[in-house]
């Protein structure tokens, strides 16, 4: 049987796709658009299968068509607009159309073709303006939403709960912290890229990056956020229908700008100056609440860590091979 990805050609989800072919999973992406010709290079150095279907979830039978021809018994729901408030200004309908409706399709599409487990790929944003108070982020904490993208991430968890209760179906969502690592670029979705993306490309290219402050977020690394999605995807049981998943230790961009100046000796970084305007984008200038993943740690005896020296490692030997596609060149 196979597992199919939603928005599996984007950045998480192309991460989720690797992840499942080095486990020799059967792999369907599902997405408006092509698997990057470097993700497929790599792709091919799996044991595993991959199917490329391009479609657009809001046309009727195109998902459950999908399911069907391709003996899919599990799917991601990993599709999404990361919007920020010139987007919410002027395009909500989209914003919308992918993240609620489109998603809701997908449940439906699931439900008609008998899916053993749904997972519904979420975001740290659900939590809105409580992520800035005093507490660590568990996930019994009341969620208040304060933008499109905030709305539509817990309002799709809602949708998950509720559709779940009534057709009787193993369907859950999860949290993710800040994610950073391969295969993130900019797709037309994601109106922010990390900070520690937008750290590697001015190191790619020997500049100067400038941070307004130095930030300390638990930070998580892609693969570790897809090794996380795809044991709970096949683990035998989950005893919550939310999960955070997060390193859940408190780490800075500048810790990765002096990784990325120890690899890359053209590179700098230091913090600007007061009236300056920083060439990273921090994600804000206040720090959110560090997210708790002791719920994925009962379910999984294990959760990810934090290790960016690793993590680096891992990243230049990505960036090596594929960087073209680093460079936005797919």
């Amino acid at each position: 049987m196979a597992v199919l990805i939603l928005g599996g050609a984007g950045f998480v989800g192309l991460n989720i796709a690797e992840a499942l072919l080095a486990k020799g999973e059967s792999v369907v992406v599902f997405d408006r658009r092509a698997i990057p010709p470097a993700a497929k290079r790599a792709f091919a150095t799996h044991p595993g299968t991959v199917v490329e279907v391009i479609g657009d979830a809001l046309k009727d039978g195109a998902i459950l068509s999908a399911l069907k021809v391709n003996k899919v018994d599990r799917m991601f729901c990993a599709a999404a607009i990361t919007a920020g408030p010139e987007r919410d200004a002027n395009a909500p309908r989209s914003i919308l159309e992918v993240n609620l409706m489109a998603f809701t399709a997908a449940l439906e599409a699931a439900r008609d073709a008998g899916l053993k487990r749904v997972i519904n790929v979420g975001s740290t944003a659900a939590y809105g303006s409580t992520a800035f108070g005093d507490k660590p982020l568990s996930e019994d904490l009341p969620a208040w939403p304060h933008n499109m993208y905030s709305t539509t991430k817990f309002a799709s968890e809602c949708i998950t709960r509720r559709l779940a209760e009534l057709w009787e179906m193993d369907m859950f969502s999860v949290r993710l912290s800040g994610v950073f690592g391969p295969w993130e670029v900019d797709s037309g979705l994601r109106d922010t890229l990390s900070p520690q993306m937008q750290a590697s490309l001015i190191a790619l290219k020997g500049g100067e990056a400038t941070l307004r402050y130095r930030d300390m977020r638990d930070w998580t690394y892609s693969r570790d956020i897809a090794d996380a999605l795809v044991r709970l995807i096949n683990s035998e049981s989950r005893p919550y229908d939310v999960f955070n998943i997060s390193c859940s230790d408190p780490w800075s961009t500048a810790d990765w700008c002096e990784l990325l100046a120890g690899g890359y000796p053209d590179f700098s970084w230091r913090l600007a100056k007061p009236d300056e305007e920083p060439t990273v984008n921090l994600h804000g200038d206040t720090d959110r609440q560090l997210l708790v993943s002791a719920r994925l740690k009962e379910a999984l005896d294990w959760s990810p860590d934090l290790n960016p020296e690793r993590n680096f490692a891992d990243f230049k030997k990505w960036a090596d091979s594929y960087g073209d596609y680093w460079l936005g060149k797919p």
